[in-house]
């Protein structure tokens, strides 16, 4: 794991956690993380060169303008068996490619902020090069912190905008409802865990039955009752289409980027 912070260490907790064959070790620039890193005892910590020398897969969670620089620096050292996967949102696997050392496979993996608690969502697009099997050393290692969907990459920048986005629109919808369950007389102690509590047995009521998240909501809806009221004034509002013209939004900066940091690439 090239990048020890919140995202690539959210997935190397999970390894730990869910692979028990897997021998981890960890690349981090900044020293008090590194040093926390060598306080467990369960991962190795080392440099780029030596850690990329021997690994079967190497995870790339680093910013995304730092992608080429890595791949770069660990050109001449990484196992030519390797599968080398990008978690840097809006780098193609085309870029991933042509700076990594020839014949060396790659893949790009867009996961969601939940990986940190163990439900997150990734969409994993295999390199032209990436056999089956390697594809299923990837999987097997980020399976324990999320639904892991193989994907074309062509639909990646939809995912993004609906799984890799997603958390911050439930999050925006919960700073709303504890706003105004507060305007309501509720402090806001327990504004908050109503919201949160309200949201994560929903959400788990959801993936119990996730294609019909209408009869869902129909099942809460009584004629003429209070969550009819409400409903109807999102209706009027038109918070469908919003919410609708929000994902287009984040779908085609998501397009721009992947096409920015690609022009960025080949200027490097």
């Amino acid at each position: 794991m090239v990048g020890g912070g919140a995202m690539g260490g959210a997935i190397v907790e999970g390894i730990l956690g869910g692979v028990p064959d897997a021998q981890v070790t960890v690349v981090e620039a900044n020293d008090e993380r590194a040093e926390m890193w060598r306080r467990r005892g369960d991962v190795r910590v080392a440099d780029l060169t030596e850690a990329v020398s021997d690994a079967d897969v190497i995870f790339l969670a680093v910013k995304p303008d730092q992608i080429t620089d890595v791949l770069g620096q660990a050109a001449e050292s990484v196992n030519p068996s390797a599968v080398v996967v990008s978690i840097a949102a809006g780098v193609p696997v085309a870029v991933l490619e042509r700076h990594a050392p020839d014949g060396v496979a790659v893949a790009r993996a867009m996961p969601n902020t939940p990986v940190r608690v163990g439900r997150g969502v990734v969409g994993l697009v295999a390199g032209t090069t990436c056999s089956a099997e390697q594809l299923q050393q990837v999987v097997r290692l980020l399976d324990p912190v999320s639904t892991v969907i193989v994907m074309d990459e062509a639909l990646i920048d939809s995912l993004t905008a609906t799984s890799g986005s997603g958390p911050a629109y439930v999050f925006y919808l919960a700073e709303s409802m504890m706003k105004a369950a507060v305007d309501l007389g509720l402090d806001r102690s327990t504004a908050s865990t109503l919201v949160a509590e309200t949201i994560a047995g929903s959400a788990l009521l959801l993936a119990s039955e996730p294609d019909d998240p209408a009869a869902l909501r129909a099942a809460v809806t009584s004629p003429g009752g209070t969550t009819a009221a409400a409903i109807a004034v999102f209706d009027s509002e038109g918070l469908a289409r919003t919410i609708e013209n929000g994902m287009r939004a984040a779908h085609g900066r998501a397009g721009e980027m992947s096409a920015e940091r690609a022009d960025h690439a080949d200027q490097g």
